[in-house]
Protein backbone atom coordinates (compact mmCIF):
# COMPACT_ATOMS: atom_id res chain seq x y z
CA UNK A 1 0.00 0.00 0.00
CA UNK A 2 1.29 3.16 -0.88
CA UNK A 3 0.27 7.20 -0.44
CA UNK A 4 1.70 8.40 -4.06
CA UNK A 5 -0.58 9.90 -6.46
CA UNK A 6 -1.46 9.54 -10.24
CA UNK A 7 1.13 11.70 -11.85
CA UNK A 8 3.89 11.40 -9.26
CA UNK A 9 4.43 7.44 -9.52
CA UNK A 10 8.13 6.52 -9.73
CA UNK A 11 9.04 4.31 -12.32
CA UNK A 12 10.73 1.65 -9.70
CA UNK A 13 6.80 1.76 -8.00
CA UNK A 14 5.22 1.10 -11.55
CA UNK A 15 7.60 -2.02 -12.29
CA UNK A 16 6.78 -3.71 -8.89
CA UNK A 17 6.59 -7.39 -9.33
CA UNK A 18 3.90 -7.47 -6.68
CA UNK A 19 0.07 -5.65 -6.73
CA UNK A 20 -0.25 -2.31 -5.09
CA UNK A 21 -2.56 -0.40 -4.39
CA UNK A 22 -2.29 3.24 -3.77
CA UNK A 23 -5.00 4.54 -1.50
CA UNK A 24 -6.34 7.80 -2.88
CA UNK A 25 -3.98 7.72 -6.12
CA UNK A 26 -6.61 9.19 -8.51
CA UNK A 27 -9.22 11.30 -6.19
CA UNK A 28 -8.15 14.63 -7.48
CA UNK A 29 -9.08 12.95 -10.74
CA UNK A 30 -12.20 15.03 -12.52
CA UNK A 31 -13.83 11.77 -13.10
CA UNK A 32 -13.65 10.68 -9.30
CA UNK A 33 -14.58 14.29 -8.18
CA UNK A 34 -17.62 14.16 -10.16
CA UNK A 35 -18.71 10.22 -10.31
CA UNK A 36 -18.20 10.61 -6.16
CA UNK A 37 -21.66 12.51 -6.24
CA UNK A 38 -24.00 9.18 -7.66
CA UNK A 39 -24.70 7.29 -10.44
CA UNK A 40 -26.58 9.08 -12.36
CA UNK A 41 -23.68 11.59 -12.34
CA UNK A 42 -21.23 9.26 -13.30
CA UNK A 43 -23.22 8.43 -16.14
CA UNK A 44 -23.61 11.83 -17.05
CA UNK A 45 -20.27 12.56 -16.79
CA UNK A 46 -18.97 9.45 -19.40
CA UNK A 47 -21.38 10.65 -22.04
CA UNK A 48 -19.86 14.04 -21.96
CA UNK A 49 -16.77 12.73 -23.67
CA UNK A 50 -19.02 9.72 -25.76
CA UNK A 51 -17.73 10.00 -29.50
CA UNK A 52 -21.16 8.54 -30.25
CA UNK A 53 -20.00 5.20 -32.08
CA UNK A 54 -21.57 2.32 -31.06
CA UNK A 55 -19.88 0.08 -28.26
CA UNK A 56 -19.33 -3.49 -27.38
CA UNK A 57 -21.96 -4.19 -24.68
CA UNK A 58 -23.21 -7.80 -22.98
CA UNK A 59 -25.71 -8.75 -21.79
CA UNK A 60 -26.70 -11.44 -19.58
CA UNK A 61 -29.53 -12.77 -17.64
CA UNK A 62 -30.19 -12.64 -14.31
CA UNK A 63 -29.54 -15.95 -13.44
CA UNK A 64 -26.17 -16.09 -14.21
CA UNK A 65 -25.24 -13.39 -11.33
CA UNK A 66 -23.25 -11.26 -12.80
CA UNK A 67 -20.88 -14.07 -14.37
CA UNK A 68 -19.51 -13.05 -17.61
CA UNK A 69 -18.59 -16.79 -18.56
CA UNK A 70 -19.51 -19.71 -20.95
CA UNK A 71 -22.31 -21.39 -21.24
CA UNK A 72 -23.36 -25.28 -20.19
CA UNK A 73 -21.78 -27.11 -22.64
CA UNK A 74 -18.61 -24.50 -23.08
CA UNK A 75 -19.42 -23.76 -26.72
CA UNK A 76 -20.71 -20.72 -26.39
CA UNK A 77 -21.45 -18.10 -23.57
CA UNK A 78 -23.92 -17.61 -21.04
CA UNK A 79 -24.83 -13.65 -22.62
CA UNK A 80 -25.21 -12.22 -25.69
CA UNK A 81 -22.97 -8.99 -27.34
CA UNK A 82 -24.15 -6.67 -28.72
CA UNK A 83 -23.59 -3.18 -30.71
CA UNK A 84 -25.08 -0.32 -28.38
CA UNK A 85 -24.79 3.40 -27.86
CA UNK A 86 -23.13 4.01 -24.64
CA UNK A 87 -26.42 5.86 -22.91
CA UNK A 88 -28.97 3.21 -23.98
CA UNK A 89 -26.10 1.05 -21.87
CA UNK A 90 -25.79 3.19 -18.82
CA UNK A 91 -29.82 3.81 -19.01
CA UNK A 92 -30.73 0.53 -18.68
CA UNK A 93 -27.93 -0.02 -15.54
CA UNK A 94 -29.73 2.72 -13.98
CA UNK A 95 -33.16 1.21 -14.01
CA UNK A 96 -32.56 -2.11 -12.93
CA UNK A 97 -30.35 -0.82 -10.27
CA UNK A 98 -33.32 -0.98 -7.89
CA UNK A 99 -33.95 -4.74 -8.64
CA UNK A 100 -33.11 -7.01 -6.03
CA UNK A 101 -31.41 -9.81 -9.06
CA UNK A 102 -30.84 -7.05 -12.24
CA UNK A 103 -29.40 -8.48 -15.12
CA UNK A 104 -25.76 -8.44 -15.85
CA UNK A 105 -24.82 -5.52 -17.97
CA UNK A 106 -21.34 -4.46 -18.46
CA UNK A 107 -18.89 -2.92 -21.44
CA UNK A 108 -15.57 -4.78 -21.33
CA UNK A 109 -12.12 -2.65 -22.88
CA UNK A 110 -13.00 0.26 -24.99
CA UNK A 111 -10.35 2.17 -25.95
CA UNK A 112 -10.68 5.83 -24.37
CA UNK A 113 -8.71 7.93 -27.21
CA UNK A 114 -11.29 6.42 -29.96
CA UNK A 115 -14.95 6.11 -27.82
CA UNK A 116 -13.92 9.38 -24.96
CA UNK A 117 -11.61 11.65 -26.62
CA UNK A 118 -10.78 14.21 -23.92
CA UNK A 119 -10.99 11.93 -21.01
CA UNK A 120 -7.51 11.00 -21.15
CA UNK A 121 -6.73 15.00 -21.29
CA UNK A 122 -8.67 15.60 -17.97
CA UNK A 123 -7.65 12.88 -15.94
CA UNK A 124 -3.38 12.21 -16.93
CA UNK A 125 -2.32 9.11 -15.95
CA UNK A 126 1.26 10.63 -15.65
CA UNK A 127 2.90 7.92 -17.44
CA UNK A 128 2.56 9.12 -20.69
CA UNK A 129 6.35 8.58 -21.38
CA UNK A 130 5.44 4.58 -21.31
CA UNK A 131 2.61 5.09 -24.08
CA UNK A 132 -0.14 3.44 -22.31
CA UNK A 133 -2.87 2.36 -23.98
CA UNK A 134 -5.88 3.36 -21.85
CA UNK A 135 -9.24 1.38 -21.40
CA UNK A 136 -12.59 2.22 -19.58
CA UNK A 137 -14.63 -1.29 -18.29
CA UNK A 138 -18.22 -0.43 -16.92
CA UNK A 139 -20.69 -2.15 -15.52
CA UNK A 140 -23.11 -2.92 -12.94
CA UNK A 141 -22.68 -5.91 -10.68
CA UNK A 142 -20.38 -8.08 -12.30
CA UNK A 143 -18.32 -11.01 -12.00
CA UNK A 144 -14.90 -11.30 -14.30
CA UNK A 145 -13.25 -14.54 -14.20
CA UNK A 146 -9.62 -14.65 -13.30
CA UNK A 147 -7.45 -13.83 -16.03
CA UNK A 148 -4.08 -12.18 -17.11
CA UNK A 149 -2.92 -9.71 -19.55
CA UNK A 150 0.86 -9.51 -21.10
CA UNK A 151 1.12 -5.77 -20.10
CA UNK A 152 1.39 -3.82 -16.89
CA UNK A 153 -1.50 -2.41 -15.55
CA UNK A 154 -1.91 0.89 -13.87
CA UNK A 155 -5.41 0.52 -13.03
CA UNK A 156 -7.72 3.48 -11.67
CA UNK A 157 -11.40 3.22 -9.98
CA UNK A 158 -13.74 5.94 -10.94
CA UNK A 159 -16.99 4.61 -9.67
CA UNK A 160 -18.16 1.81 -7.69
CA UNK A 161 -16.19 -0.67 -5.80
CA UNK A 162 -14.45 -3.50 -6.96
CA UNK A 163 -12.48 -6.26 -5.62
CA UNK A 164 -9.56 -8.05 -6.60
CA UNK A 165 -8.62 -11.11 -5.99
CA UNK A 166 -4.84 -11.76 -7.74
CA UNK A 167 -2.55 -14.72 -8.22
CA UNK A 168 1.07 -15.12 -9.27
CA UNK A 169 1.80 -16.06 -12.57
CA UNK A 170 3.36 -19.58 -11.57
CA UNK A 171 -0.54 -20.29 -9.85
CA UNK A 172 -2.03 -21.11 -13.62
CA UNK A 173 -2.17 -24.80 -12.80
CA UNK A 174 -4.00 -24.38 -9.82
CA UNK A 175 -6.05 -21.84 -11.49
CA UNK A 176 -7.29 -24.34 -13.82
CA UNK A 177 -7.58 -22.63 -17.48
CA UNK A 178 -10.14 -23.15 -20.22
CA UNK A 179 -9.71 -23.36 -23.73
CA UNK A 180 -7.02 -21.55 -25.05
CA UNK A 181 -8.69 -19.63 -27.85
CA UNK A 182 -11.64 -19.56 -26.99
CA UNK A 183 -12.72 -17.31 -23.97
CA UNK A 184 -15.54 -14.44 -23.57
CA UNK A 185 -12.89 -11.56 -23.86
CA UNK A 186 -10.50 -13.12 -25.71
CA UNK A 187 -7.78 -14.18 -22.92
CA UNK A 188 -8.00 -17.42 -21.32
CA UNK A 189 -9.89 -17.40 -17.85
CA UNK A 190 -10.04 -19.75 -14.75
CA UNK A 191 -12.94 -21.83 -15.21
CA UNK A 192 -13.25 -22.00 -11.25
CA UNK A 193 -16.54 -20.21 -9.85
CA UNK A 194 -14.79 -18.16 -7.33
CA UNK A 195 -18.38 -17.55 -5.83
CA UNK A 196 -19.09 -20.84 -5.31
CA UNK A 197 -15.78 -23.29 -6.06
CA UNK A 198 -16.06 -27.08 -6.31
CA UNK A 199 -13.08 -28.16 -4.52
CA UNK A 200 -13.98 -31.79 -5.79
CA UNK A 201 -13.61 -30.73 -9.45
CA UNK A 202 -11.02 -28.68 -9.10
CA UNK A 203 -9.39 -29.51 -5.87
CA UNK A 204 -5.58 -27.73 -6.65
CA UNK A 205 -7.49 -24.41 -6.47
CA UNK A 206 -7.09 -24.62 -2.67
CA UNK A 207 -3.29 -24.20 -3.43
CA UNK A 208 -3.93 -21.32 -5.32
CA UNK A 209 -6.12 -19.66 -2.52
CA UNK A 210 -3.41 -19.86 -0.57
CA UNK A 211 -0.92 -17.53 -2.68
CA UNK A 212 -4.12 -14.97 -3.30
CA UNK A 213 -3.66 -11.19 -2.70
CA UNK A 214 -6.95 -9.56 -2.44
CA UNK A 215 -7.79 -5.94 -2.76
CA UNK A 216 -11.03 -3.77 -2.94
CA UNK A 217 -10.83 -0.37 -4.41
CA UNK A 218 -13.10 2.46 -3.37
CA UNK A 219 -13.42 5.37 -5.71
CA UNK A 220 -10.11 7.18 -6.41
CA UNK A 221 -8.04 3.92 -5.67
CA UNK A 222 -5.47 3.07 -8.20
CA UNK A 223 -3.71 -0.82 -8.72
CA UNK A 224 -0.71 -1.61 -10.39
CA UNK A 225 -0.95 -4.88 -11.46
CA UNK A 226 2.58 -6.80 -13.22
CA UNK A 227 2.17 -8.49 -16.19
CA UNK A 228 1.05 -11.94 -16.09
CA UNK A 229 -0.54 -11.43 -12.69
CA UNK A 230 -4.04 -13.37 -12.87
CA UNK A 231 -6.84 -11.53 -11.68
CA UNK A 232 -10.66 -12.01 -11.13
CA UNK A 233 -12.53 -8.92 -10.95
CA UNK A 234 -16.12 -8.00 -9.31
CA UNK A 235 -18.13 -4.88 -9.50
CA UNK A 236 -19.70 -4.24 -6.18
CA UNK A 237 -22.26 -1.37 -6.48
CA UNK A 238 -25.00 -0.07 -9.28
CA UNK A 239 -22.36 1.29 -11.42
CA UNK A 240 -18.77 0.28 -11.65
CA UNK A 241 -16.37 2.23 -13.92
CA UNK A 242 -12.79 1.31 -13.99
CA UNK A 243 -9.98 3.43 -16.01
CA UNK A 244 -6.84 0.81 -16.82
CA UNK A 245 -3.29 1.76 -18.55
CA UNK A 246 -1.45 -1.26 -20.60
CA UNK A 247 2.13 -0.76 -21.07
CA UNK A 248 5.04 -3.01 -21.98
CA UNK A 249 8.64 -2.69 -21.50
CA UNK A 250 9.41 -4.60 -24.38
CA UNK A 251 9.86 -3.01 -27.89
CA UNK A 252 6.41 -3.27 -30.16
CA UNK A 253 8.79 -5.10 -33.00
CA UNK A 254 9.59 -7.65 -30.76
CA UNK A 255 5.52 -8.72 -30.97
CA UNK A 256 3.35 -11.00 -28.50
CA UNK A 257 5.00 -14.05 -26.86
CA UNK A 258 1.10 -15.34 -26.64
CA UNK A 259 2.04 -15.46 -30.98
CA UNK A 260 5.05 -17.75 -29.95
CA UNK A 261 2.77 -20.09 -27.74
CA UNK A 262 0.80 -20.79 -30.60
CA UNK A 263 3.40 -21.49 -33.04
CA UNK A 264 4.78 -23.53 -30.75
CA UNK A 265 1.41 -25.43 -29.73
CA UNK A 266 0.88 -26.13 -33.52
CA UNK A 267 4.78 -27.61 -33.89
CA UNK A 268 5.11 -29.69 -30.99
CA UNK A 269 1.41 -31.02 -29.42
CA UNK A 270 2.56 -33.86 -32.16
CA UNK A 271 5.77 -34.85 -31.08
CA UNK A 272 7.14 -37.91 -29.03
CA UNK A 273 8.04 -37.38 -25.23
CA UNK A 274 11.48 -37.83 -25.87
CA UNK A 275 11.44 -35.25 -28.41
CA UNK A 276 9.78 -32.71 -26.55
CA UNK A 277 12.21 -33.05 -23.72
CA UNK A 278 15.20 -32.24 -26.70
CA UNK A 279 13.45 -29.02 -27.53
CA UNK A 280 13.07 -28.31 -24.52
CA UNK A 281 16.29 -27.96 -23.26
CA UNK A 282 16.96 -25.86 -26.49
CA UNK A 283 14.32 -23.07 -25.51
CA UNK A 284 15.89 -23.31 -22.06
CA UNK A 285 19.27 -22.59 -23.57
CA UNK A 286 17.93 -20.06 -25.68
CA UNK A 287 15.13 -17.96 -24.10
CA UNK A 288 14.63 -19.37 -20.53
CA UNK A 289 17.84 -19.67 -19.25
CA UNK A 290 19.83 -17.19 -21.45
CA UNK A 291 22.04 -14.99 -19.56
CA UNK A 292 22.83 -11.77 -20.66
CA UNK A 293 25.95 -11.67 -23.54
CA UNK A 294 25.42 -15.09 -23.77
CA UNK A 295 26.93 -17.20 -25.80
CA UNK A 296 30.12 -15.66 -25.14
CA UNK A 297 32.00 -17.98 -27.31
CA UNK A 298 30.78 -15.79 -30.32
CA UNK A 299 31.56 -12.49 -31.00
CA UNK A 300 29.35 -9.97 -30.29
CA UNK A 301 29.12 -9.23 -33.69
CA UNK A 302 28.25 -12.33 -35.28
CA UNK A 303 25.18 -13.47 -32.95
CA UNK A 304 22.30 -12.90 -35.13
CA UNK A 305 19.28 -13.84 -33.82
CA UNK A 306 20.94 -14.42 -30.15
CA UNK A 307 22.09 -10.93 -29.69
CA UNK A 308 21.02 -8.83 -26.84
CA UNK A 309 18.78 -6.55 -27.13
CA UNK A 310 17.05 -7.65 -30.31
CA UNK A 311 17.38 -4.66 -32.58
CA UNK A 312 14.86 -3.63 -34.58
CA UNK A 313 16.37 -4.95 -37.94
CA UNK A 314 17.42 -8.52 -36.78
CA UNK A 315 13.78 -8.49 -35.69
CA UNK A 316 12.34 -7.33 -38.76
CA UNK A 317 14.53 -9.76 -40.25
CA UNK A 318 13.26 -12.71 -38.09
CA UNK A 319 9.89 -11.91 -38.56
CA UNK A 320 10.30 -12.02 -42.02
CA UNK A 321 11.67 -15.84 -42.11
CA UNK A 322 9.03 -17.13 -39.83
CA UNK A 323 5.98 -15.98 -41.97
CA UNK A 324 8.50 -17.71 -44.98
CA UNK A 325 8.47 -20.35 -42.67
CA UNK A 326 4.46 -20.51 -41.64
CA UNK A 327 3.70 -20.53 -45.87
Amino acid sequence: MSDYRVGEIPKAVLNADRPLVLRGACEHWPAVESCRQSARHTAAYLCEFYSGAPINAAYGGAEIEGRVFYNDSVDGFNFRGQNRDLRQLLQEILESASEPLPPTLYMASTDVQRWFPGFADQNPSGIEDFSPIGFLWLGNRTRIAAHYDFPKNLACNIAGRRRFILFPPEQIENLYPGPLGFAPGGQEISMVDFRNPDFKKFPNFRKALAEAVVVTLNPGDSLIIPEMWWHHVEGLDDLNVLYSHWWVDAPAYNGSPSSALMHTLLSMNDLSPGLRSAWKAVFDYYVFDAKPQRPEHIPASARGYTQEPLSEKTAVTLRAELLKRLQ
